[in-house]
């Protein structure tokens, strides 16, 4: 059984919901790169449901961050979704509170 897992949905009106579910590390980082460097795109809203994450390393971390990245200085935006607990803690150890913000659903998300 594969550890790792993303889709993603369209949501119309340039809105797209990648759900990841698993581990997110160096193994499966690329994996969702690839998956969300195309959605980057000026006018576009990149939802990504973090709350199936089981484990974040720095290599998620920083494809999350890269991400977020790409779609403030690209004219899109990234919103992350209530990541479970532990991955919570990697991020808020990480201090990237100021760049990743978390919203509690992907409804929320997907209102800003």
């Amino acid at each position: 059984m594969d550890r790792f897992a993303v889709s993603v949905g369209d949501s119309g009106q340039g809105h797209y919901v990648v759900t990841v579910r698993g581990e997110l590390d160096l193994a499966t980082s690329d994996r969702l790169w690839s998956e969300l460097e195309p959605l980057l795109v000026p006018q576009t809203v990149v939802v990504l449901d973090g709350t199936e994450i089981s484990f974040l390393d720095s290599s998620g971390l920083r494809v999350l961050l890269q991400a977020n990245n790409r779609a403030t200085s690209g004219g899109a935006e990234f919103r992350l979704v209530a990541p479970q607990q532990a991955v919570q803690r990697v991020l808020e150890l990480a201090g990237t509170g100021d760049h990743l913000r978390t919203r509690d659903t992907v409804d929320e998300a997907l209102k800003g």
